[in-house]
């Protein structure tokens, strides 16, 4: 069993610019934000299995910070994106 003063540093999220109070959702977010981020890093390890963990974890972030750019290009995919944004919103409404 936790603490209070444990229960409370576990809802506080520390973010680069911001703290925010974690609720369950953004906890399942970011549950599954982490579980795909991992599963990319072992591909990326595949990729190059002389990469050290620590690494392909730079190459994942590297990866994804460059993704707007290449995503901005192809009008098709940026259209398929908002168009599962917004099926993600009406799922939350319902």
């Amino acid at each position: 069993m936790s603490t209070p003063e444990e229960q409370i540093k576990a809802a506080i999220v520390v973010y680069g610019d911001k703290i925010a109070i974690a609720d369950p959702e953004l906890n399942e977010a970011t549950r599954l934000a982490c579980y795909s981020l991992h599963r990319f890093v072992d591909y990326i390890s595949t990729l190059d299995p002389k990469l050290e963990r620590h690494q392909a974890i730079t190459m994942a972030s590297a990866i994804l910070d460059s993704l707007p750019a290449l995503l901005g290009t192809d009008s098709e995919l940026i259209d398929g994106i908002k168009a599962e944004c917004q099926a993600l919103r009406s799922l939350a409404n319902e």
